[in-house]
C-alpha cells in the first residue's frame, strides 16, 4: 500500500482521509477515539445535525467515557461538534456562509504553499507522486477511476504541495482546511454526484512546480481552489434544505441624515 510519508521526509500533516485504514498503534485511547469520531463526522456517517451523547458513543466503541469525552471536546475545539446543555452533543451544520469562508482560507494558504514549494523546490519522489496524481481526473473522466479516488488524490495533491513549501505552519494548517473540506466536498457529491475537478487542472499545478514557477503555481493552484469554491456553493445551494429555508427580512439601515 501507497505510504503518503514516501513522497515527502519528515513529519508531515498527512489529511484524515489518508490515515483510513492505517494502525493505530501507539495512539492513545483519547487519540484513537478522536481519531474515529472525527471520521465519521467527515465522511458523513455522522451526518450534520445529527446528535449523541457521550454514553451512546462510550458503549458502541467499549471504552470509558472519559477518552470519549476528551475527544468531544477537542472536536468542539476544531468546530465540528457543539454540546447541548443537559442533551449531549450535535454535529455542526454545514453553512453556506462557512462553506464560502473556508473556501477562501484555501485559496489564500493554499495559493501561498505552493509558490512556497515551487521556490524551495519538490524533491524527486514528491514530484513522481504529484504527476501521477495529477493524471487522476482524466481517468475519471475515461471512466477508469472512480470519485472516491478522486477525491483522495485531490486532497493527497494538495497535502504534498503544502508539505513541500518548508513551512510547518503551512502544512498543518492547510491540512485542517483539507480535513474539512473534505466533508463539504462528500455533501456536495450526494447531491450533485457528476461534480469532478476538469482534466489538466492539476497538470498545470504540477507543471508550475516542476518548473520552479512559483508565479505559475500560486495563480494555477487559486485557479483551481476558486473554481472548487464556485462549484460547491452552486450546488450546495441546490440543497432542499437551504431553498426551504426561511428568508428574513433584512435589518433597515438607519436614516440618513
Amino acid at each position: 500500500m501507497y505510504d503518503f510519508q514516501d513522497s515527502v521526509t519528515g513529519a508531515p500533516h498527512v489529511p484524515a482521509l489518508l490515515l483510513v485504514g492505517t494502525g493505530e498503534a501507539g495512539l492513545d485511547r483519547t487519540s484513537q477515539a478522536y481519531r474515529a469520531i472525527r471520521r465519521q463526522i467527515i465522511d458523513l456517517t455522522l451526518p450534520p445535525g445529527s446528535s449523541f451523547t457521550e454514553a451512546s458513543l462510550a458503549q458502541k466503541w467499549q471504552t470509558s467515557k472519559t477518552p470519549v469525552r476528551e475527544a468531544l471536546a477537542r472536536l468542539r475545539r476544531d468546530g465540528l461538534v457543539q454540546a447541548l446543555p443537559r442533551a449531549g452533543y450535535v454535529v455542526s451544520p454545514i453553512t453556506l456562509q462557512d462553506t464560502d469562508d473556508l473556501c477562501a482560507l484555501r485559496t489564500l494558504l493554499s495559493g501561498e504553499a505552493a509558490a512556497a514549494a515551487a521556490r524551495r523546490g519538490v524533491q524527486a519522489s514528491a514530484l513522481a507522486r504529484l504527476e501521477a496524481l495529477s493524471k487522476v481526473p482524466s481517468a475519471l473522466a475515461a471512466g477508469e477511476v472512480g470519485l472516491e479516488d478522486s477525491l483522495r488524490a485531490g486532497i493527497e495533491f494538495e497535502a504534498i504541495i503544502a508539505n513541500s513549501s518548508g513551512n510547518n505552519r503551512f502544512g498543518k494548517a492547510i491540512v485542517d482546511v483539507l480535513d474539512e473540506l473534505e466533508r463539504v466536498l462528500r455533501m456536495a457529491a450526494l447531491i450533485e454526484p457528476e461534480i469532478a475537478s476538469p482534466p489538466g487542472e492539476m497538470v498545470a499545478i504540477f507543471e508550475a512546480l516542476r518548473a520552479r514557477d512559483a508565479d505559475g503555481a500560486t495563480r494555477s493552484m487559486r485557479q483551481r481552489c476558486e473554481r472548487v469554491r464556485r462549484d460547491v456553493l452552486q450546488v450546495l445551494a441546490k440543497s432542499t434544505s437551504v431553498s426551504r429555508a426561511h428568508i428574513e427580512i433584512p435589518a433597515s439601515s438607519p436614516p440618513q441624515g
